[in-house]
């Protein structure tokens, strides 16, 4: 039973880690489109796109910061707290 709490634990985190990846990545993406777009409406929306990017990082930095707290010797939720916290400089507008 103890194996299957540590199971879904460690997929928990391996899903937040992807998924803050894809933002960072589309974060990063959408920061070049912005420098380069002339269309004020697309880039409306690509700045609207970037907020609600940073609104999930924001969560994901709060549950990872939960997770921590819970269990810091783990080494998978420490590093989750890294890249959450490392994909804050992305963020820009």
């Amino acid at each position: 039973m103890n194996n299957y709490i540590f199971t879904y634990s460690e997929s928990i985190v391996l899903s937040l880690i992807k998924e803050i990846e894809y933002i960072k990545n589309r974060s990063k993406n959408i920061n070049y489109s912005l420098k380069t777009c002339q269309n004020e409406v697309l880039s409306s929306r690509l700045k609207s796109e970037l907020n609600k990017l940073n609104q999930n990082r924001l969560k994901i930095l709060n549950i990872s910061e939960n997770i921590l707290k819970r269990n810091c010797s783990e080494l998978s939720n420490q590093f989750l707290m890294e890249i959450t916290k490392r994909s804050n400089s992305l963020q820009q507008i």
